[in-house]
């Protein structure tokens, strides 16, 4: 059964994954690395989309580590996608970081700003889901009130309908109208 704070994980892992690709393929073409396109792209998505995944697996809500563990898979969300999109430009790209990873300290300043930013509004989103799934809980009981049980049926005995012969039934058995039409 789905709770709220297993939805919030989920939630919250898509949005890593989410962030992590968009500021990677940002920073790539920040960068001078130009957009990437065609199977560079993809695989840097499938990365940063397995990072997500991973936290949505292996994290936990409602710990004071929740924050520090987004921003931990934020930073190797990017990390993995700039090392995705390095390697799958090949040793031709003409971009700043031809050979390696190319990592400046003002990128890594960057990223970490970022990471940490994001870190804390995913964090922040994620624990005002379930508190505001909780609050729609209770208002949800106070507001319809307790359900009230259904009145019972009386049971009736099935009629059971049996075919009569035409020939030998008076009047014109199955085939008359209702009695009350009549």
């Amino acid at each position: 059964m789905s709770t709220p704070r297993s939805r919030a994980r989920r939630i919250a892992g898509a949005l890593v994954g989410g962030c992590s690709a968009v500021l990677t393929v940002a920073a790539h073409a920040a960068a001078g690395g130009g957009l990437p396109r065609g199977a560079q792209l993809v695989c840097a998505l499938l990365v940063c989309a397995l990072a997500g995944g991973a936290l949505t697996r292996f994290g936990s809500v409602g710990e004071r580590s929740r924050p520090g563990q987004l921003v931990a898979a934020l930073l190797l969300a990017q990390l993995a996608g700039h090392a995705t999109l390095g390697w799958a430009a090949g040793p031709h790209h003409p971009g700043p970081h031809p050979a390696g990873l190319g990592v400046t300290p003002a990128m890594l300043a960057a990223h970490l700003a970022a990471a940490v930013l994001l870190g804390l509004l995913i964090g922040a989103a994620e624990y005002l889901y379930v508190v505001g799934t909780s609050v729609l809980c209770w208002l949800r009981l106070f507001t319809f009130g307790a359900p009230r049980p259904q009145p019972r049926q009386r049971r009736r005995s099935p009629v059971d309908v049996v075919v009569q012969s035409v020939l030998r039934s008076r009047g014109l058995g199955m085939r008359a109208p209702p009695s009350i039409a009549a």
